[in-house]
């Protein structure tokens, strides 16, 4: 081995002090580079994370400005239903095309058409029959001018007894005023109909040829609350009867003032009883008004408000099968994590069939409970976090693994339903009337039309299914709390 030089000695040693010093800087700086770096990875993470959310919430809002797109309704990911053997489609009989022919005792006049001679050349028919035929027509009474005015002759009279002025009937303030049926009608416009008071005006004076006020309509809607306000407290006793209730807010403004700008409703599982709470907050205190039942199962989706609720909480699968089926949809996700959210979509509607299922079947409290145990542990397994999840899957996996025991009430209490979408199409008319006329100028409004909508509406509906007049029944409900 050839020996080192003295000089060569020198300059190695000098070089192993200059590493010997250099080695703690350049370690440092490499770790501090090593941190950087990962601190870099860990915020780029973030901002993919942040990126994703926003680029979803930019998409639910398009949706609900713009609407669904149709090339957005691909369901190909879906599972496929069994096939279900096709029935022979029923030849329609031609008198299903046509108008029914109406009852004898629904002809309310028979008009006789004859003919003796032949209109061209004059000569006498022969062989001479008869045909029927019906025509069904309106009564404009405009045009037939039955507008009813009665001009009232009431005698007075002072009681020596008494000392008090008396009078055979009640004397109105105004030397003219509307009667009960353009009362009646003023009340299913506003409510039913969905017409703005503009629009009522036009409907009366065209139709009727009466001319009517802005103030007059406040004045007749808020007199007809107050009359039927004890029929608004009777729905609320058969919805206290009913298996269960479900509850839901909306938006509802109010522009003077008030308690909040909310609309709250609360509508029975097994009738057509609604009451609806509009110019409230949107605070836990609207919801325990609203439970007045304790010890009555109640269906809602999952705002944190109901929890402080007493009793049996059922939770609604409508609410996460549609953000599921939102984010299985998406095109905001990237394509690995979109076909991730479908394959977890897929799975958590065979959950929901099988759900149906038992839902399906006649109610058995023991075998119900084998199977709330084992849809209990089917989604324990089905919500278990994944690193492919997005952010706001991993929160709805998280909420759905927490809230189990409300998803499955529905399976463990006799009559309850799976969904709150008895609430949501209760609040369909309040919705549509809140876009056209934009809410309640003041509180006293606003609860004025919380009761006309729940007497009106619970009216409307039960008149639908038993196929009867509104104001008939209407008119019933009036005479039924006349005092």
């Amino acid at each position: 081995m050839e020996q080192l030089s003295d000089a060569e000695i020198k300059q190695r040693l000098q070089q192993l002090r200059n590493y010997e010093k250099l080695y703690p800087k350049l370690r440092k700086k490499h770790e501090e580079e090593k941190q950087k770096r990962k601190e870099l990875e860990q915020h780029i993470a973030e901002q993919d994370q942040r990126i994703e959310e926003l680029k979803l919430r930019i998409e639910q809002l398009e949706t609900m400005i713009f609407g669904k797109k149709k090339d957005d309704d691909d369901d190909s990911y879906l599972p496929k239903p069994k096939k279900k053997t096709k029935k022979k489609k029923k030849k329609r009989k031609s008198s299903s095309y046509r108008r029914s022919i109406p009852k004898e005792e629904e002809v309310t006049e028979e008009q006789v058409h004859s003919i003796d001679t032949c209109p061209d050349c004059g000569e006498m028919l022969q062989n001479l029959k008869e045909v029927v035929r019906f025509e069904e027509d309106i009564v404009i009474p405009a045009l037939e001018n039955l507008k009813k005015v009665i001009k009232h002759r009431i005698e007075t009279g002072s009681c020596p007894n008494c000392r008090k002025q008396r009078s055979s009937m009640p004397i109105e303030k105004q030397m003219c005023s509307l009667g009960k049926n353009v009362r009646s009608r003023i009340v299913h416009c506003i409510t039913v109909l969905n017409m703005t008071f503009e629009k009522v005006q036009t409907d009366l004076r065209d139709t009727f040829g009466i001319e009517v006020s802005d103030g007059e309509i406040a004045t007749i809607l808020v007199e007809q609350a107050s009359l039927l306000q004890p029929e608004y407290h009777d729905i609320n006793e058969r919805i206290r009867g009913s298996p269960c209730k479900h509850l839901d807010e909306t938006s509802w403004n109010v522009q003077k003032g008030g308690e909040g700008n909310w609309a709250w409703v609360k509508t029975a599982s097994d009738s057509c009883a609604t009451i609806f709470r509009l110019g409230r907050s949107r605070g836990k205190g609207n919801a325990e008004v609203l439970h007045d039942e304790p010890g009555q199962p109640t269906v809602t989706d999952d705002y944190p408000a109901y929890d402080f609720l007493e009793g049996d909480q059922v939770l609604c699968w409508a609410h996460p099968k549609r953000k599921f089926e939102d984010l299985a949809g998406s095109r905001a996700l990237s394509a690995d994590r979109r076909e991730h959210c479908q394959h977890f979509y897929r799975r958590f509607c065979l959950l929901l069939r099988a759900v149906k299922k038992v839902m399906a079947q006649p109610y058995n409290l023991e075998q119900r409970t084998k199977d709330a145990e084992c849809f209990h542990k089917r989604i324990r397994r089905l919500c278990a976090p994944d690193s492919n999840d997005p952010k706001k899957l991993a929160t709805l996996k998280t909420t759905m693994r927490e809230r189990v025991n409300g998803y499955l009430a529905c399976i463990l209490l006799p009559d309850i339903p799976l969904t709150n979408n008895k609430a949501e199409q209760a609040l369909r008319p309040l919705v549509i009337k809140r876009k056209l006329s934009f809410g309640s100028k003041s509180p006293k409004g606003a609860d004025a039309m919380s009761i006309l909508l729940s007497v009106c509406f619970t009216t409307w509906w039960q008149c639908k299914e038993t196929q009867t007049n509104f104001y008939q029944a209407y008119r019933q409900i009036q005479c039924k709390w006349a005092s």
